[in-house]
């Protein structure tokens, strides 16, 4: 039998915070099974900033959850404490955006990287 926080980090959600036209919104999922991405259980949005996201996430996860994965516009950011986003969710969400630019500049460098390795050489 599992203990509670073992059977907790196997069925740590997925949040997906995502920036819209002039507002923030997120959904939550179940972790990827064998590959497949499930849908999203939970939807809620038209949060003013991401800081407002973030609280409304810990409020609606708080009892249920201690950790969850986190992604922001499509990309990994990390995992994070529920406590953290109910207590400093402007911080948590200056880290979030942070992480979020050192992916895409990440992942820009490995695409320029790959550009320059596939083009024929000169001489």
């Amino acid at each position: 039998m599992k203990r509670t926080g073992e059977a907790q980090r196997c069925l740590q959600p997925v949040v997906e915070l995502r920036k819209e036209v002039s507002s923030y919104a997120y959904s939550v999922r179940a972790p990827r099974s064998r590959g497949v991405i499930p849908p999203s259980s939970y939807r809620n949005g038209g949060f003013a900033t991401l800081a407002d996201c973030l609280g409304d996430v810990a409020r609606a996860l708080g009892g249920d959850f201690s950790r969850i994965y986190v992604r922001l516009d499509g990309l990994c950011v990390g995992e994070r404490d529920i406590a953290e986003l109910r207590r400093e969710p402007q911080r948590v969400a200056v880290e979030l955006k942070a992480g979020l630019e050192a992916e895409l500049k990440a992942k820009a460098v490995f695409e320029f990287r790959a550009e320059t390795l596939s083009e024929p050489g000169e001489g």
